[in-house]
C-alpha cells in the first residue's frame, strides 16, 4: 500500500462517527428535517453514509472557528466560548461559538465556513441561511431572557447576534447582524413543541415537503431540508432524490408556459 492510500485511510477512519441517542434536541435541529432530528436523538445509524470529502467540509469548519477564537483570545475580547446554552422546558440545548465583548456590550457570533461559491451568493443578497438564522435567534433567546449561570455578572439583556461566514478559500469574512424580536422566536417554539409532542407519543413528526419554491430565484428546487437528512430514505425511499428532481423539472416547465 502506497503512502498515500494509507494516509487517507488513517483520515478517512478518523471521521468515523457512532451513532448514539442524544439527551436533548440541538439547537442545530432546528429548520432542519424534523424527522430526521427524532431519528437522531432516537440514535438510529444514518440512511445514507456521508462522504469523507463532506466530513472533512465539516473538519475544515471547526479549524476555521479555532483560528477566529484564538485571535479573539489574543485582543483580550472574550468573553466566553463553546458555552453551552439550556433551554431545559423544551428539552433543548446548544453550544455558542463565540461572544466578545464590543465597548463594553456582549456580542454573540456563530462562525460559519463555506464555499467560494456560497460566499460569492451571501455577499451579493447580505441573507443568512434559515437553519443558521434560527440556531443564533435560540442563543440569543435564551440569553436574553435567562442570563447565563456561569456568567452573572455580564449583562445579556440587550445582546447582539451576529453571524460570521468566512470562506474557506482565503479566510474572506462576512458578518450579517440577526435582529432579535419575540417574532422571530415564534418559529424556534413552535418546532420546538413539535419535536416534544412527537417524542412523548413516540410519533414521527410530519414529512417535509420533497420539493419547495425558491422566491429568490423564481423556480422550484429540491427541498434543502430533505437533501441534507441522513435519514430521510427511511421515510421516502432510497429514490426519493430522483423523483423530487424529476417533479421538480416537471414544475419548471409549467412556470416557462405561464
Amino acid at each position: 500500500m502506497d503512502s498515500l492510500t494509507f494516509l487517507d485511510k488513517i483520515i478517512n477512519e478518523s471521521f468515523i462517527r457512532e451513532p448514539y441517542a442524544k439527551k436533548s434536541w440541538w439547537a442545530t435541529d432546528l429548520n432542519s428535517c424534523l424527522r430526521g432530528a427524532f431519528y437522531r436523538r432516537k440514535g438510529l445509524p444514518p440512511t445514507s453514509v456521508i462522504p469523507p470529502d463532506r466530513m472533512g467540509i465539516m473538519e475544515v469548519g471547526k479549524i476555521v472557528e479555532t483560528w477566529i477564537v484564538d485571535k479573539v483570545k489574543n485582543s483580550g475580547k472574550l468573553v466566553a466560548e463553546q458555552l453551552r446554552i439550556e433551554a431545559p422546558e423544551y428539552e433543548a440545548s446548544g453550544k455558542v461559538d463565540l461572544i466578545i465583548d464590543e465597548g463594553g456590550h456582549p456580542v454573540l457570533y456563530e462562525i460559519k465556513s463555506t464555499n467560494s461559491f456560497s460566499f460569492k451568493y451571501k455577499l451579493k443578497t447580505k441573507a443568512p441561511q434559515p437553519q443558521h438564522k434560527l440556531q443564533m435567534l435560540f442563543y440569543v433567546w435564551r440569553l436574553r431572557n435567562h442570563g447565563h449561570a456561569d456568567l452573572p455578572e455580564v449583562d445579556f439583556s440587550n445582546l447582539e447576534g451576529r453571524l460570521i461566514y468566512v470562506s474557506r478559500d482565503d479566510l474572506g469574512r462576512l458578518i450579517i447582524p440577526v435582529n432579535y424580536s419575540e417574532e422571530a422566536v415564534k418559529p424556534i417554539v413552535d418546532q420546538l413543541e413539535i419535536l416534544n409532542s412527537s417524542w412523548s407519543k413516540d410519533e414521527l413528526p410530519p414529512l417535509p415537503d420533497p420539493v419547495v419554491f425558491d422566491e429568490d430565484k423564481g423556480k422550484w428546487t429540491v427541498n434543502f431540508v430533505c437533501d441534507f437528512c441522513s435519514h430521510h430514505e427511511l421515510c421516502a425511499g432510497r429514490d426519493w432524490r430522483a423523483r423530487a428532481e424529476q417533479q421538480v423539472k416537471e414544475l419548471n416547465a409549467a412556470l416557462e408556459k405561464l
